[in-house]
């Protein structure tokens, strides 16, 4: 359908008042949930004719579902057991001084986020290191500045690493695309780390100088370890099985031979059997983030209701031009809109509505290097502002349970800064490789 009916201005109506409801939402921090504006969305544009219901059940990608849900296991069950929390307490350990504690908690949360999904890894990550400041006696806020941008830099390197990522991976078709994603975004993100952690450092330099390191004393994370030490194994070991499963699956595309698993059958049968072998199925499940699947499957009906009204089309005309006949063009295009567009959308549901475009101006399975643009630069944009990415949210959300309030200004000071950083070396790697 063309844009330029009354159904088409309907579907962009609801399309609008979504979006406005969700940076609202971010603006004045409502607790309004984001899954149930996207629901509502979907809802509205189901219930307004904009999509027939059968178009709405179809527009669920279920790899992406399967595949969210998966991980989403699998990290449960290593947070019931205590081994995330158990893994801080090793990096406390391994601290020499202050800084250091800075240092390898970017670090470690930045290398979980490349294969246990960024926004999960934010959600326990941040009473973590709201314990590790407290046990300094220090002001919580460098630390939990470090986590945000730790997971976000972290998780562009994989398709595993967050949801917009797997999005990309997904969609475009890509054989291989843990490996296509490691050929264009490993070295650069090992760099932005690397300059990231310096300037976090530096940054933090007199809030971090004065203290000293706590004793690492027995404490209730190592507890909570013992107590649950044969699921923090198990969890551990399926892990480490599907990940390398993943792996396979993909070395295996390389040289030609497609097998009928992909990663999202592969995670979930690490879920799966996890689940069978943990003895404690039922309690994984109920602490399990629904929320996020149903934001997936609503955004998938609004985003398909949008691209059916012809509205996605008539955006095109208003971004910057790309085309898969001219590369280096298109990864400064697209790197640009997603630093820009992340900002008003943020960085999932911007990922949502460019997919489709770039489709539509002839990017395929073998443009790599424009879906890497796409993930990486979709990703690293969410650390220019709050907005950027729904990491952020959760890292603040959770830290005003706490006490500690993380403005939009001060987030963004530091935020610019490193932004700007990791952009520009993705930039000028993308160029030459």
């Amino acid at each position: 359908m063309s844009f330029g009916t009354i159904q088409s201005y309907v579907a962009l109506a609801v399309f609008g008042a979504t979006y406005a409801a969700l940076i609202l939402r971010n603006v004045r921090r409502t607790s309004v949930p984001i899954w149930l504006i996207f629901l509502a969305g979907a809802t509205a544009m189901v219930l307004s004719g904009s999509i027939g219901v059968p178009e709405a059940y179809a527009a669920v990608n279920l790899q992406v579902i399967v595949f969210l849900f998966s991980m989403f296991v699998l990290v449960t069950a290593l947070d019931l057991s205590g081994a995330l929390e158990a893994f801080a307490e090793r990096v406390l350990r391994r601290a020499k001084g202050p800084g250091d504690v800075l240092y390898l908690s970017f670090f470690g949360f930045a290398f979980l986020s490349m294969v246990l999904m960024n926004d999960t890894i934010a959600l326990m990550g941040t009473p973590i290191m709201i314990s590790l400041a407290r046990r300094m006696k220090m002001d919580a806020k460098p630390l939990l500045l470090t986590l945000a941008f730790a997971v976000t830099v972290g998780s562009a390197a994989t398709p595993m690493g967050n949801p917009q990522n797997l999005l990309i991976a997904v969609s475009s078709g890509l054989e291989a695309p843990v490996l296509q994603f490691a050929y264009y975004l490993l070295v650069p993100v090992l760099i932005d780390l690397a300059l990231t952690a310096l300037v976090l450092r530096y940054i933090f330099r007199k809030q971090m100088g004065s203290l000293t390191v706590p004793s690492t004393a027995e404490t209730g994370v190592s507890e909570v370890v013992r107590r649950d030490g044969p699921l923090a194994q198990k969890a551990t070991a399926v892990v480490i099985l599907t990940m390398s499963g993943i792996l396979l699956v993909n070395a295996v595309a390389i040289f030609g031979v497609h097998e009928p698993f992909g990663i999202s059958e592969v995670s979930l049968f690490g879920a799966v059997l996890l689940l069978v072998i943990s003895g404690k199925g039922r309690e994984i499940l109920e602490r399990l983030d629904w929320g996020i699947l149903v934001l997936f499957a609503a955004l998938f009906v609004l985003m398909q209701a949008v691209s059916d009204n012809g509205i996605i089309a008539s955006v095109a005309g208003y971004l910057p031009s790309i085309s898969s006949a001219h590369p280096a063009a298109a990864v400064s295009s697209i790197l640009s809109s997603s630093v820009v567009l992340s900002q008003v959308l943020s960085n999932v549901p911007m990922v949502a509505l460019y997919i489709p475009l770039m489709k539509t101006l002839g990017f395929t399975s073998g443009s790599a290097y424009a879906w890497a643009s796409l993930a990486g630069g979709s990703t690293l944009a969410g650390n220019l502002t709050l907005l950027g990415a729904a990491s952020n949210l959760i890292v603040v959300q959770g830290a005003e349970k706490q006490g500690y309030r993380i403005g939009f200004f001060e987030f963004m000071k530091i935020g610019v800064l490193i932004t700007v950083i990791d952009v520009a070396v993705l930039y000028a790697y993308l160029l030459v490789v």
